[in-house]
């Protein structure tokens, strides 16, 4: 049995697509099977030993020529430009990073088409992948995907967005759509990282693996650090490091600060790096203080660690957010409510209130139950 995997690429730190790609190769190769990658080498890329490897081009922002990409973005992304972007679907992240550009997918689709013939394998595995998509009803391939109920064409469409998707549809006798999201709907299987309380969805083709990482239930330990990681979204790492400490200067917490860009560092109560090791931190987590990102939140609720979320300008990490307060499980703050009083309003909450920690503790059960990966590689095996 032979899978081939093609996680999103983009120029900007998506980490998550990559990282859950790498957790199902792992798991598919550990059974013996055999894996293929078609990934670019992009700032999320890493290698995955054991796997055959394809190349895969790294789309630019927006579909600008590469040469002013290249130099534009990360200056955008240095001034802030990007984090006051509102983005309102995932059609419009798959714009605003290129994946939805003529050029590119007619590219892109070309070189995973290449490595299907290569590797010739019984099922592609898109990880939230338009290109592979496509690339995979051409060469009548079954198709296994990723899923979340914010990337769902219901949820949030732009017709406008389609225009390069439907010119390339229809040079290759496929039928339009609507919308760049309704090739989604395509997929034989789609695999939800997350359970039903989180993101209910009424789909026949939905496979509920909870969290993907095979994480035993932590013993119970001391909970006397908080963790904060707000990746590459709506709040700079300088207004992190502004109101973070000031909000918990009274030191009663040991603040672990993890981001792109910054340097290893202690002082006070406050350590600062560019990554920790979150499942060593988290059990010693009173508060996992977070961007509202999926791989975040599953993280935070796999070690019963309450969270407060400040989602800024992502529809999916809004949406994200919005089911944590609904389960109760934790709090969510406006960008502009992202000051030390209002955080530490915020967290006093959530230390003073038993029932937030009770429920991200039942709800991590739930992920922890759900097989997580193991679920994919049963139904490949069939």
């Amino acid at each position: 049995m032979k899978t081939l995997i093609v996680p999103m690429a983009a120029m900007a730190e998506t980490a998550g697509s990559f990282s859950r790609a790498r957790l199902l190769a792992n798991a598919l190769l550990k059974e013996g099977m055999k894996v293929g990658i078609c990934c670019a080498k992009d700032i999320n890329y890493s290698k995955i030993e054991g796997t055959v490897e394809y190349p895969l081009s790294v789309p630019m922002p927006l579909g600008l020529p590469g040469n002013i990409a290249k130099h534009t973005f990360p200056i955008a992304q240095k001034l802030g430009i990007t984090a006051k972007k509102n983005v309102n679907s995932f059609e419009e992240v798959l714009h605003l990073t290129g994946n939805t550009d003529y050029k590119y997918l007619n590219k892109s689709v070309k070189e995973i088409r290449t490595a299907i013939k290569e590797f010739r394998p019984d099922i592609v595995y898109s990880e939230f992948n338009i290109s592979a998509v496509v690339a995979a009803r051409l060469e009548g391939k079954r198709l296994f995907i990723s899923a979340s109920v914010p990337t769902l064409p219901e949820y949030g469409r732009d017709p406008k967005y389609a225009t390069g998707l439907n010119r390339l549809l229809a040079q290759n006798g496929l039928e339009p759509v609507e919308s760049c999201m309704d090739v989604f709907e395509w997929a034989d299987k789609k695999f939800v990282p997350s359970i039903y309380e989180l993101e209910p969805m009424e789909d026949s083709k939905v496979v509920y693996c909870g969290s993907l990482k095979n994480i035993k239930e932590d013993a119970d330990k001391k909970r006397d650090k908080i963790l904060v990681y707000m990746g590459n979204g709506t709040i700079s790492m300088k207004k992190v490091l502004k109101e973070i400490p000031e909000a918990f200067k009274d030191k009663r917490y040991e603040i672990y600060i993890a981001g792109q860009g910054l340097k290893e560092a202690e002082y006070d109560n406050i350590h600062t790096a560019p990554w920790f090791d979150f499942n060593e931190l988290l059990p010693e987590s009173a508060l996992y203080i977070n961007h509202g990102g999926q791989n975040s939140i599953i993280d935070g609720l796999i070690h019963k660690t309450p969270l407060l979320v400040c989602p800024g300008r992502v529809f999916e990490r809004k949406y994200n957010a919005a089911s944590i307060v609904k389960t109760g499980a934790g709090i969510s703050i406006d960008q502009y409510d992202f000051t030390a009083d209002k955080i530490k309003e915020a967290a006093e909450k959530i230390f003073e209130n038993e029932s937030y920690k009770t429920q991200a503790d039942f709800l991590g059960k739930r992920l922890r139950q759900l097989g997580g990966v193991a679920n994919i590689v049963r139904e490949i095996k069939g």
